[in-house]
């Protein structure tokens, strides 16, 4: 289906468009009031205009049918989160495909951490893509990031990144944990702020992922997976990994530069787990 950008954006979004104005990504922004997903869409926009497409962002006030990996829903409230898609491709596109959630993840985080300078020590990344609070009650969730990849001729031509951030949502507005699942919270209710301005947040999360991907100021790819997987919390927690093979039980040692999370059990060699639920002990952490 075709969808129709906004003529008349809000003033937030026009702030974020003149304030990435001289950016490669997020220069140009197309702003949806609602929309199922952002991802259909900014995928539509790269079949479109192929390789002018790099650094597009697409970015919708509501979704009505978001994802988030393994497809789950992503619930989200009109005008509450910062819900977007970012498009690498051309010379922003990852030299693998591993990279774009790590990329991902250590902007969002870095863009996060922007917001809420007083409470930055307890924001981290969490094994594969998400992002998380410290409470005194345990870990939430504040963010997830969806990657999908787009190969031509067996080579990878372009990766769209689907970030959704819990930004200004009050308690009464955030949907139940997930069985087995953290559960959710926002920047503004873990910042300890009355408000998160959207445009900051979207700015800076531009600007990170500009900086991690243009070819003139992109890390090479081992500095990236060690930024990455040094913000990863829950790295020495004992996990329960669900995998095809069932469940396994040991402790979280590592990631690979693949992504995989490195599991030891008590005995036996170190296990990759590529995907699957993974169940952190947090008290082992």
């Amino acid at each position: 289906p075709g969808y129709e950008a906004a003529s008349t954006p809000p003033a937030w979004i026009a702030r974020a468009r003149a304030a990435l104005s001289r950016q490669r990504i997020g220069r140009r922004i197309a702003f949806y009031h609602s929309a199922p997903s952002t991802m259909p869409i900014a995928r539509q926009l790269l079949d479109a205009r192929g390789r002018a497409a790099a650094g597009a962002v697409v970015i919708a006030d509501e979704q009505t049918a978001g994802r988030g990996r393994r497809q789950r829903s992503w619930v989200a409230p009109a005008g509450r989160g910062l819900l977007g898609s970012y498009i690498l491709c051309a010379d922003l596109l990852p030299e693998r495909p591993a990279l774009a959630v790590m990329i991902a993840g250590l902007a969002l985080l870095q863009a996060s951490r922007h917001c809420c300078p007083q409470r930055e020590r307890r924001l981290h990344l969490k094994w594969p893509n998400d992002l998380i609070a410290l409470e005194p009650g345990g870990p939430v969730k504040l963010a997830g990031i969806l990657v999908e990849t787009v190969f031509r001729q067996q080579k990878l031509s372009a990766v769209i990144l689907g970030i959704g951030v819990n930004v200004n949502q009050r308690e009464h507005e955030l949907p139940p944990a997930r069985p087995g699942g953290l559960p959710p919270s926002s920047l503004m209710i873990a910042g300890r702020q009355s408000t998160i301005d959207r445009a900051d947040l979207l700015v800076t999360l531009c600007r990170a992922l500009e900086r991690l991907c243009a070819p003139d100021t992109r890390p090479p790819a081992d500095v990236i997976h060690a930024r990455w997987t040094g913000a990863l919390f829950g790295l020495g927690a004992v996990v329960t990994a669900h995998g095809a093979d069932g469940p396994v039980r040991g402790r979280a040692v590592g990631a690979s530069a693949q992504g995989a999370l490195l599991v030891r059990p008590p005995a036996g060699e170190t296990i990759e787990i590529h995907s699957g639920d993974v169940a952190f002990d947090w008290d082992t952490a």
